[in-house]
């Protein structure tokens, strides 16, 4: 019998008066201080586990990232028919189908103390943690992009770019969105929960990054397309990767039960391009990552 090559490990921490979980997904005997660590948001209605199955995690530990799954705290399902999953608490956000925001629970205040506990408890290097999220997971990780940019080495947007305003520097990002998402639509929908379009939120992550205003477009295939805000270096710090033929469900993904839910995936490996990114963002501070 071949021996598994990854492990997935669940854990439980205390964030106030609350017990909240995680789970962990490695390559067997991986050190996690010289892994680039993924803490990687689920979406609305979904889990740890379900997402780990969606974005292929266990082939990203495979190719050496470690990824941290944190689970949602409110039960929460987007349609009557879909079974219940777990929602996140987006600042100043009502769920959708709610007219007003949650009080609790202080999500972002969990994600900060869950980066300390992947330090403190697990060994990683703090200088090496890169933020996931997708769709309602992304636009939690865009509150926790604004407040905590120079504890994060790079944020991904995948499905749920927004933009908040913030404080000290910001770090890199990548957005993976799909021209035909009928959830998170491309060009913005109605109402304040999603007012801006995916473009325009990314163009304002490269003014705080403090990229150049123009961006250069260039053609991956047919149907995938890369915007780069160049940095004062010539790095693309803040990248949107355009899926022409995908809907909301997560780029690349062949888990059928996701494209039921959220239509056509497209042809991009969303999980594989934002490993490249993080490739990218280490190779270009060398320094950073010693």
């Amino acid at each position: 019998m071949r021996t598994p090559s990854t492990t997935a490990q669940s854990f439980e921490m205390r964030v106030g008066d609350d017990v909240r979980r995680y789970t962990m997904v490695s390559a067997v005997g991986d050190d996690l201080a010289t892994s680039p660590i993924i803490i990687d948001l689920h979406g609305s209605g979904s889990s740890p586990e379900e997402h780990i199955t969606v974005t292929s995690a266990h082939s990203l530990a495979e190719r050496g990232a470690v990824v941290v799954l944190p689970q949602a705290d409110i039960p929460f399902r987007l349609l009557p028919e879909w079974p219940t999953g777990w929602a996140w608490n987006v600042p100043g956000s009502p769920l959708p189908g709610e007219s007003e925001p949650r009080q609790g629970p202080d999500d972002v205040m969990f994600i900060d103390e869950l980066m300390a506990e992947v330090v403190q408890r697990h060994g990683a290097d703090p200088s090496r943690i890169h933020l996931r999220g997708y769709s309602g997971g992304a636009r939690l990780s865009a509150h926790l992009a604004a407040r905590f940019g120079n504890s994060l080495a790079s944020v991904c947007f995948v499905s749920g770019v927004r933009f908040v305003d913030g404080v000290g520097e910001r770090p890199p990002v990548l957005a993976i969105h799909g021209r035909r998402d009928h959830l998170n639509p491309y060009d913005r929908g109605a109402g304040s929960r999603w007012s801006e379009s995916v473009e325009s939120a990314v163009q304002r992550w490269a003014g705080a990054v403090g990229c150049e205003p123009v961006p250069t477009v260039r053609a991956i295939t047919d149907t995938i397309h890369a915007v780069d805000y160049r940095d004062s270096t010539g790095f693309a710090a803040v990248r949107l990767i355009r899926v022409d033929d995908a809907e909301h469900a997560w780029p690349g993904t062949r888990d059928r039960d996701h494209i039921s839910q959220f239509g056509c995936s497209g042809d991009l490996d969303a999980s594989q391009a934002h490993l490249d990114f993080i490739n990218d963002v280490e190779n270009e501070y060398t320094d950073s990552f010693r």
